[in-house]
């Protein structure tokens, strides 16, 4: 948050935030677009080739429950869309050229089959 005013807030979007972010320890594959610097453990955050992190969208990777702090990975497979606003909890996976709507959230453990379209919040299957 220390970066946030002076350099990641400007970076959004652009090359030097991906880079930022695999400095940080997280796993950036090839073409991905982050328009959001909310990656609270970059280190437990895998994007893969052609992801999307959409603005004002938060990666979360923590999660207090009875006063403890409990961490796990998330990961945005190859081709996945995280629609703008929207959060992503600790151990969830969103699969291959998945998408979640906007203002959408994606609820701690689950798995968001590959070539699927979903929102809400919780989500829920997006129908046409």
């Amino acid at each position: 948050m220390v970066a946030t005013p002076w350099f990641a807030g400007l970076a959004t979007g652009s090359p030097l935030i991906t880079t930022w972010f695999k400095a940080m320890g997280a796993k950036v594959g090839r073409g991905v677009w982050c328009e959001s610097y909310w990656l609270p453990e970059a280190d437990l955050v895998e994007l893969g080739d052609g992801a999307t992190v959409n603005q004002g969208s938060v990666v979360q990777t923590h999660l207090f429950h009875d006063r403890l702090l409990a961490t796990d990975a998330v990961r945005l497979r190859r081709g996945a869309t995280l629609g703008p606003n929207s959060v992503v909890l600790p151990a969830a996976t969103l699969g291959k050229h998945a998408t979640v709507g906007p203002v959408s959230l994606v609820m701690r453990g689950e798995s968001v089959p590959d070539k699927t379209r979903w929102i809400g919040n919780p989500i829920g299957p997006w129908a046409e």
